[in-house]
């Protein structure tokens, strides 16, 4: 029986597999290098294979993973610490400015200075009671800067009341409006205390539905500044200056009011 010779280069098969893949394949290709001729196929296949054994190398281990999700926490807490240091310091400041301000409030008429702090001075009295005369008066309009700007946020906390974020862009407007009404108060020349009263009061609507327009605030804001009348009734001479009461302090809590919701705004 005669054999085949297993030193002959192609064998039948191997012939008829050759042929068949000199007719399917083009002729061009035989120019190019044999890395042409893989199919997309085959390159996807290894593009794939080859970015899962990265991802696979990249993957964090679970030791890795614990320790991130154990250091957010502390992370959050010393943030809201810091966040929360940093708003009452800015609000003991305008509590600080907003009493200076209301000391150089006056008309040309019956509105004099010092008048409009009347109200600021139950705090000092509060806390000269509470210490024994050893806090300082700026202390005392710190802390009431606290509280102003406490008051919306935690009303809005307490009746989950939804309210728009505030931004420092609103609040820097609501700054302005107070700086631009006071001086208006001070230059103009008004017919009457009353007058400027009123207007004082229309405008302070205006300014409510233009920065805020919740009823919250407004509800707030109109009883804060009647109580701060109310406080200092035996300095009221006439109805003019009760109304002077109640729009200065109705602009300055809704400006707290704007603030502490910033300021605020993650903490409840």
């Amino acid at each position: 029986m005669s054999g085949e010779n297993p030193n002959s280069p192609l064998n039948g098969t191997e012939k008829n597999n050759e042929s068949i893949t000199n007719l399917t394949r083009p002729q061009l290709f035989s120019l190019y290098d044999e890395d042409i001729t893989k199919s997309a196929d085959s390159e996807d296949y290894d593009r794939i294979r080859s970015r899962g054994s990265t991802a696979s190398f990249s993957r964090p281990s679970s030791s890795n993973l614990q320790m991130e999700q154990g250091a957010t926490p502390g992370k959050k807490r010393w943030a809201s610490l810091f966040q929360f240091i940093i708003s009452i310091a800015v609000l003991s400041f305008a509590g600080i400015g907003y009493h200076e301000l209301s000391r150089h409030l006056h008309d040309n008429h019956k509105l004099h200075p010092e008048l409009a702090s009347r109200p600021l001075l139950v705090g000092v009295q509060l806390s000269q009671f509470f210490t024994g005369d050893m806090a300082p008066d700026w202390a005392a309009y710190a802390f009431e800067g606290i509280f102003f700007g406490s008051c919306i946020p935690l009303i809005d906390y307490i009746f989950s009341i939804k309210t728009h974020h505030a931004s420092w862009l609103s609040i820097l407007k609501t700054v302005n409006a107070m700086l631009g009404v006071t001086f208006g108060i001070r230059k103009v020349q008004w017919s009457s205390s009353l007058q400027a009263a009123i207007a004082w009061g229309l405008l302070n609507i205006i300014l409510w539905l233009f920065f805020d327009g919740t009823l919250s605030m407004f509800v707030t804001c109109s009883s804060l500044g009647l109580l701060s009348g109310a406080t200092c009734y035996s300095d009221i001479t006439d109805k003019s200056q009760l109304l002077y009461f109640v729009d200065f302090y109705f602009l300055g809590f809704l400006l707290f009011g704007e603030l502490g919701r910033y300021l605020f705004s993650t903490s409840f």
